[in-house]
Protein backbone atom coordinates (compact mmCIF):
# COMPACT_ATOMS: atom_id res chain seq x y z
CA UNK A 1 0.00 0.00 0.00
CA UNK A 2 1.20 3.36 -0.91
CA UNK A 3 1.28 6.13 2.16
CA UNK A 4 1.50 9.84 1.14
CA UNK A 5 5.17 9.28 2.55
CA UNK A 6 6.31 6.62 1.04
CA UNK A 7 5.38 8.13 -2.49
CA UNK A 8 7.27 11.33 -1.70
CA UNK A 9 10.13 9.71 -0.55
CA UNK A 10 10.25 7.54 -4.30
CA UNK A 11 9.58 10.91 -5.69
CA UNK A 12 12.92 12.60 -3.88
CA UNK A 13 14.52 9.44 -4.48
CA UNK A 14 13.64 9.33 -8.50
CA UNK A 15 14.58 13.53 -8.58
CA UNK A 16 17.89 12.92 -6.75
CA UNK A 17 19.33 9.56 -8.99
CA UNK A 18 17.97 11.62 -12.38
CA UNK A 19 20.23 14.61 -11.06
CA UNK A 20 23.09 12.32 -10.62
CA UNK A 21 22.66 11.00 -13.52
CA UNK A 22 22.71 14.44 -15.48
CA UNK A 23 26.30 15.69 -13.47
CA UNK A 24 27.25 12.42 -14.65
CA UNK A 25 26.62 13.18 -18.30
CA UNK A 26 27.75 16.50 -18.13
CA UNK A 27 30.93 15.61 -16.90
CA UNK A 28 31.30 12.71 -19.19
CA UNK A 29 30.79 15.28 -21.94
CA UNK A 30 33.12 17.93 -20.18
CA UNK A 31 36.06 15.73 -20.21
CA UNK A 32 35.66 14.02 -24.22
CA UNK A 33 35.32 17.77 -25.02
CA UNK A 34 38.56 19.12 -22.86
CA UNK A 35 40.49 16.26 -24.40
CA UNK A 36 39.64 17.32 -28.11
CA UNK A 37 38.43 21.14 -28.10
CA UNK A 38 38.50 21.34 -31.68
CA UNK A 39 35.05 19.31 -31.72
CA UNK A 40 33.45 21.18 -29.34
CA UNK A 41 33.47 24.67 -30.71
CA UNK A 42 30.15 25.60 -33.04
CA UNK A 43 30.28 25.51 -36.33
CA UNK A 44 30.34 27.93 -39.04
CA UNK A 45 28.19 27.68 -42.34
CA UNK A 46 28.27 30.65 -44.87
CA UNK A 47 25.62 30.46 -47.75
CA UNK A 48 26.05 32.39 -50.86
CA UNK A 49 22.70 33.67 -52.48
CA UNK A 50 20.89 30.93 -50.64
CA UNK A 51 22.01 28.66 -52.86
CA UNK A 52 26.02 27.47 -52.29
CA UNK A 53 27.86 27.00 -48.74
CA UNK A 54 31.37 27.29 -48.35
CA UNK A 55 33.35 24.31 -48.12
CA UNK A 56 35.97 23.63 -45.28
CA UNK A 57 39.00 24.57 -47.65
CA UNK A 58 37.35 27.92 -48.25
CA UNK A 59 36.76 28.79 -44.83
CA UNK A 60 39.77 28.77 -41.88
CA UNK A 61 39.43 28.84 -38.36
CA UNK A 62 42.82 30.32 -37.42
CA UNK A 63 41.85 30.50 -33.76
CA UNK A 64 39.92 30.08 -30.44
CA UNK A 65 39.46 30.37 -27.06
CA UNK A 66 36.60 27.80 -25.01
CA UNK A 67 36.17 27.94 -21.85
CA UNK A 68 35.44 24.28 -19.90
CA UNK A 69 33.91 23.84 -16.71
CA UNK A 70 37.26 22.90 -15.23
CA UNK A 71 39.75 24.47 -18.33
CA UNK A 72 40.01 27.51 -21.41
CA UNK A 73 41.35 25.90 -23.94
CA UNK A 74 43.13 28.30 -25.96
CA UNK A 75 45.12 28.48 -29.41
CA UNK A 76 45.04 31.97 -30.84
CA UNK A 77 48.37 32.23 -33.60
CA UNK A 78 48.46 35.18 -35.49
CA UNK A 79 48.36 35.04 -39.36
CA UNK A 80 50.59 37.27 -41.74
CA UNK A 81 47.95 37.99 -44.63
CA UNK A 82 50.46 35.85 -46.61
CA UNK A 83 50.12 32.92 -44.87
CA UNK A 84 46.22 32.78 -44.86
CA UNK A 85 46.40 33.23 -48.44
CA UNK A 86 48.72 29.99 -48.65
CA UNK A 87 45.91 28.16 -46.42
CA UNK A 88 42.88 30.02 -48.09
CA UNK A 89 41.06 28.76 -51.57
CA UNK A 90 39.21 31.84 -53.37
CA UNK A 91 35.70 32.00 -53.70
CA UNK A 92 34.48 33.28 -56.91
CA UNK A 93 31.47 35.00 -57.10
CA UNK A 94 29.35 37.74 -58.81
CA UNK A 95 29.31 41.09 -57.82
CA UNK A 96 26.59 42.24 -54.88
CA UNK A 97 26.74 38.73 -53.77
CA UNK A 98 24.80 38.08 -50.32
CA UNK A 99 26.38 35.64 -47.67
CA UNK A 100 24.71 34.92 -44.42
CA UNK A 101 27.11 33.96 -41.91
CA UNK A 102 25.52 30.83 -39.36
CA UNK A 103 27.05 29.24 -36.47
CA UNK A 104 25.90 26.07 -34.90
CA UNK A 105 25.56 28.19 -31.48
CA UNK A 106 23.77 31.26 -31.91
CA UNK A 107 26.76 33.61 -31.26
CA UNK A 108 26.14 36.74 -28.69
CA UNK A 109 28.56 39.32 -30.63
CA UNK A 110 29.43 38.99 -34.23
CA UNK A 111 32.18 41.22 -35.82
CA UNK A 112 33.29 40.92 -39.47
CA UNK A 113 35.74 42.73 -40.96
CA UNK A 114 37.24 43.10 -44.74
CA UNK A 115 40.50 43.62 -46.33
CA UNK A 116 40.67 45.11 -49.95
CA UNK A 117 44.45 46.64 -50.21
CA UNK A 118 46.73 45.30 -52.41
CA UNK A 119 48.41 43.64 -49.71
CA UNK A 120 44.97 42.29 -48.04
CA UNK A 121 46.28 43.53 -44.48
CA UNK A 122 44.46 46.68 -43.07
CA UNK A 123 41.09 45.45 -42.48
CA UNK A 124 38.20 47.63 -42.52
CA UNK A 125 35.05 46.60 -39.94
CA UNK A 126 31.94 46.28 -41.40
CA UNK A 127 28.70 47.83 -39.76
CA UNK A 128 25.37 46.45 -39.30
CA UNK A 129 26.83 42.68 -39.44
CA UNK A 130 25.09 41.49 -36.77
CA UNK A 131 22.37 39.45 -38.30
CA UNK A 132 25.11 37.36 -40.10
CA UNK A 133 24.51 38.74 -43.74
CA UNK A 134 26.72 40.70 -45.73
CA UNK A 135 26.97 42.07 -48.93
CA UNK A 136 29.99 41.63 -51.01
CA UNK A 137 31.31 44.74 -53.16
CA UNK A 138 30.45 45.56 -56.50
CA UNK A 139 33.74 46.52 -57.64
CA UNK A 140 36.11 42.73 -59.04
CA UNK A 141 38.94 42.31 -56.98
CA UNK A 142 40.38 39.84 -54.30
CA UNK A 143 38.45 40.60 -51.02
CA UNK A 144 40.04 39.02 -47.44
CA UNK A 145 37.34 38.54 -44.26
CA UNK A 146 37.91 37.72 -41.02
CA UNK A 147 34.71 36.72 -39.02
CA UNK A 148 35.14 37.02 -34.88
CA UNK A 149 31.95 35.32 -33.11
CA UNK A 150 31.82 35.65 -29.11
CA UNK A 151 29.87 33.24 -27.17
CA UNK A 152 28.98 34.85 -24.13
CA UNK A 153 31.06 32.82 -21.36
CA UNK A 154 32.03 30.08 -23.55
CA UNK A 155 34.57 32.38 -25.36
CA UNK A 156 34.87 32.93 -29.20
CA UNK A 157 36.03 31.78 -32.37
CA UNK A 158 37.99 33.64 -35.76
CA UNK A 159 37.67 32.34 -39.29
CA UNK A 160 38.86 33.59 -42.86
CA UNK A 161 37.98 33.79 -45.96
CA UNK A 162 39.07 35.24 -49.40
CA UNK A 163 36.50 35.93 -52.03
CA UNK A 164 37.24 37.08 -55.64
CA UNK A 165 34.38 39.30 -57.13
CA UNK A 166 34.66 38.91 -60.72
CA UNK A 167 33.70 41.60 -63.30
CA UNK A 168 29.88 41.34 -64.34
CA UNK A 169 29.00 39.85 -67.82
Amino acid sequence: MYTPRLVIRKLLLGAVLMTVAIIITVLIRENMDVKDPEQALPTITITVNEDMNLNDKMVFRAGYEWNFFTTVAKNTPAYTSSTLLEQLYPVDLAPNSVLDINFSLPPKTLRIQRASDDALENFVELADVSDGQIICPSTPGLYLYQVEAGFGWRGSVRYFFLVRVQQSA
